[in-house]
């Protein structure tokens, strides 16, 4: 007679390489996705220095600005 046996598969059951694979695809996605924001972020702050002054005034920007509206872009001024 053969016995099955259902192991949830929970914490405990998952082997500890696993566990620090899971961990580093983490950390490296977590990296990944720092230095694609700080390119876009330096990709935007290039675009807006080039901007004129009465550009700036239109979208609501002085030049002082830029790099805090680039740091917190969902806080107002």
């Amino acid at each position: 007679m053969t016995m099955i046996t259902n192991v949830p598969n929970s914490a405990a059951t998952v082997p500890i390489g696993r566990k620090f694979a899971a961990y580093l695809g983490d950390r490296i996605n977590h990296w990944l996705a720092a230095w694609i924001a700080r390119q876009e972020r330096e990709a935007a702050r290039k675009v807006l220095l080039s901007f004129s002054d009465r550009q700036l005034r239109d979208i609501g920007l002085y030049r002082s600005q830029i790099d805090g509206a680039l740091s917190n872009p969902h806080q107002p001024d």
